[in-house]
């Protein structure tokens, strides 16, 4: 596994919610964003945040960071 920088291999996506387009990003590869992702996005955007970080669980159980943010 190459750990350069820049080189870290992360898991993206592109998913509508509230009526935005909502750009998220995870480290690591073959994340999605679990159920709990998207409430704690459509929350951050009722309170009328554009981005923010992620702290994901994954299907095996393992923490993985990562970012949103409305896609402009």
């Amino acid at each position: 596994m190459n750990t350069a920088v820049g080189k870290s291999p992360i898991s993206r996506g592109v998913i509508q919610i509230c009526s935005q387009p909502v750009e998220w990003y995870l480290n690591g590869r073959g994340h999605q964003l679990s159920d709990f992702d998207v409430e704690h996005i459509q929350n951050m955007l009722i309170d009328n945040y554009v981005e923010g970080n992620l702290c994901s669980i994954t299907t095996i159980g393992n923490t993985v960071s990562g970012y949103w943010s409305i896609r402009m």
